[in-house]
């Protein structure tokens, strides 16, 4: 068992579904599944794995799977979300279950196929992209909503490398689930900020 680092999860899985529920849900239902597939997946790992630190032997393994799920299949869902975000463009249903389809088998065959390559450059390239979307969106003229995505890709950023950053310590597990706690909560600010700026 251990008490801090199932905190910090639980932290994570109730931010993220604060973001689903407050952000996320009020989109047209082919942004809202993009978005879900990174933001959901995040919820169920941090739960499952608040479940293992607090005892339950089979949390973790449950929660790496979802892990996995987030990072590659959620990590193509927020390339679509994002720039449907920045562009203004409501995504078909058909394109937004065709990037889900790619991303899940892109998942299956790094999960099934063990095709590891798979899980370093998928979510690597993909918060490259995100990025890139991101000061795409402030230069056209999306500034907060650029932004924010900006911050939430560093947030992930940070706590995808932060073993390399900060040293290895025992608190880098809470200190991971809080980075990713913070990059969640700047992408829903990100639809925040866009749905405001649909208003005016």
């Amino acid at each position: 068992m251990n008490l801090y680092h199932g905190i910090s999860d639980v932290i994570l899985a109730l931010i993220g579904l604060y973001v689903f529920f407050r952000y996320l849900v009020p989109l047209e239902f082919t942004s809202t599944i993009l978005w879900e597939s990174f933001v959901l997946s995040v919820v169920a790992a941090a739960t499952f794995g608040a479940l293992g630190f607090f005892g339950w032997e089979k949390g973790a393994s449950i929660s790496q799977f979802f892990q996995g799920l987030a990072a590659i299949n959620g990590g193509i869902g927020l390339i679509g979300g994002s720039a449907a975000l920045v562009f203004n463009k409501d995504i078909s249903t058909f394109g937004s279950f065709g990037i889900i389809t790619v991303g899940f088998i892109l998942f299956i065959l790094y999960a099934i196929f063990n095709i590891e390559q798979i899980g370093f450059w998928v979510p690597t390239v993909s918060m490259l992209l995100v990025l890139l979307i991101g000061i795409v969106g402030m230069i056209r003229g999306k500034i907060m909503v650029g932004l924010w995505i900006v911050v939430g890709v560093t947030f992930f950023a940070l706590g995808t490398f932060r073993n390399a950053l900060f040293g290895e310590s025992d608190f880098n597990i809470s200190l991971y689930h809080l980075l990713l706690a913070g990059g969640v909560l700047s992408l829903g600010m990100a639809n925040a900020y866009s749905r405001k700026l649909m208003l005016h």
